[in-house]
C-alpha cells in the first residue's frame, strides 16, 4: 500500500450529520407530526408520547457542533480540530444503534446464550387485536408469556 494511502486514512474527517436524509427528514416534518399527530394518528396508534420529541430532539443536535464539542489537540504536531458530542439516545439514532446492537450482540453470546443451538419464534398480532395492546400494555405482556409457555411444550 503507497505511503501517501496510509496517511490519508489516519485524517480526521467530521461527520456532517445534517445532510443525511434521516437528519432532513426530521427537522423538517417534527414539527408538523406534532401538530396533527393527536387528530389524524392518535386514534389508531395512541396518544402522543413525550419521549418521542426527547429522542428527536436528543437525534437533532447530535454531531452539531452548535450543541457541544470537544476540542482535540496533538501535543506532537499541535494540530486542533473539534469533535462534536454524539447523542446517547438508542435505536433512533443510527450511528448509535450499530454500536450498541454490536455490543449487545457480543454480550449475548458471551454472557446470556448457552452454546447449545437457538431457535428465534415471531409472534405476530392480528390487527383487530393490536388496539388492546395500545391503551392495556399488561395484556402484551400475558401474550408473551402465553406464547413462551407454548412454544417450550412443542
Amino acid at each position: 500500500m503507497p505511503e501517501t494511502a496510509s496517511a490519508a486514512r489516519g485524517v480526521y474527517k467530521p461527520r456532517r450529520p445534517q445532510a443525511s436524509p434521516l437528519f432532513r427528514l426530521v427537522a423538517d416534518h417534527l414539527q408538523r407530526l406534532q401538530t396533527v399527530y393527536d387528530e389524524r394518528v392518535a386514534r389508531e396508534d395512541g396518544p402522543w408520547r413525550p419521549v418521542v420529541a426527547q429522542v428527536a430532539d436528543t437525534f437533532l443536535a447530535c454531531g452539531v457542533l452548535d450543541h457541544g464539542f470537544a476540542r482535540i489537540r496533538c501535543d506532537d504536531c499541535a494540530h486542533e480540530y473539534l469533535l462534536a458530542f454524539s447523542c446517547t439516545c438508542r435505536d433512533f439514532c443510527p450511528r448509535r444503534h450499530a454500536k450498541r446492537l454490536a455490543i449487545w450482540t457480543q454480550w449475548l453470546d458471551t454472557t446470556l446464550l448457552a452454546p447449545v443451538p437457538h431457535r428465534q419464534v415471531v409472534l405476530t398480532i392480528p390487527k383487530r387485536l393490536r388496539a388492546y395492546g395500545l391503551y392495556r400494555r399488561r395484556l402484551l405482556g400475558e401474550l408473551a408469556r402465553v406464547a413462551a409457555r407454548i412454544c417450550t411444550c412443542s
